[in-house]
C-alpha cells in the first residue's frame, strides 16, 4: 500500500481533495491546511472528497474523514464524499459505524452534479443530444476556473 497524500483541485467555487493511498491524521491535517489555504485565498462554497484511489479505509481513518467533513461543514461549506469502493462500503456497514449526515456520492462527476456545479439545475442542463452539439466548447477551460495542486503525504 502506498503513502498517502492529496491532490487539491478547484473546479468553480468547489474544492476538491482527491486522496490517494494511506488516509492517516498526518494527510488529513495537511488536507485539512491546504483547504484553509485556498478557501481564504478564494472562497468556496463546497468541498469533494474523491476516495476512489484509496483501496483501504479503516474505521479509524474513516472517522477522521468524516470528522474534517463535520468541520468543514461547520463552517458553511457543502461537502460530499465520493468514490467510496463497494469493499470499503461494505466493511464500514459491518462496524457498525453511524454515518450521520454524511453525503456521498458514487463519483466525482455526480458529486460536482450533486453539488449543482455548473449552477444549472437537472432541466437547464440540457439532453445529452445538446450535449454533442457543443462538443467542441465542453474541453475550452479558463485556466482561473480549474486548477490542481499535488501535496505528497
Amino acid at each position: 500500500m502506498s503513502q498517502g497524500g492529496f491532490v487539491l483541485t478547484r473546479i468553480g467555487q468547489t474544492l476538491v481533495i482527491t486522496l490517494e493511498g494511506i488516509i492517516d491524521p498526518a494527510c488529513l491535517r495537511q488536507a485539512a491546511e491546504a483547504l484553509g489555504e485556498e478557501s481564504a485565498r478564494k472562497s468556496a462554497d463546497s468541498v469533494v472528497f474523491e476516495v476512489s484511489a484509496c483501496e483501504v479505509i479503516d474505521l479509524d481513518e474513516f472517522l477522521g474523514l468524516r470528522k474534517l467533513m463535520e468541520t468543514i461543514e461547520f463552517i458553511g461549506l457543502r461537502s460530499v464524499v465520493a468514490g467510496l469502493r463497494p469493499g470499503i462500503v461494505a466493511y464500514l456497514a459491518s462496524t457498525g459505524v453511524s454515518v450521520g449526515r454524511l453525503c456521498t456520492s458514487l463519483d466525482l462527476e455526480h458529486a460536482l452534479l450533486d453539488l449543482n456545479v455548473g449552477g444549472l439545475t437537472d432541466d437547464q442542463a440540457g439532453t445529452e443530444a445538446d450535449d454533442s452539439e457543443n462538443e467542441d466548447t465542453e474541453h475550452d477551460w479558463d485556466p482561473n476556473h480549474a486548477r490542481s495542486v499535488r501535496h505528497p503525504g
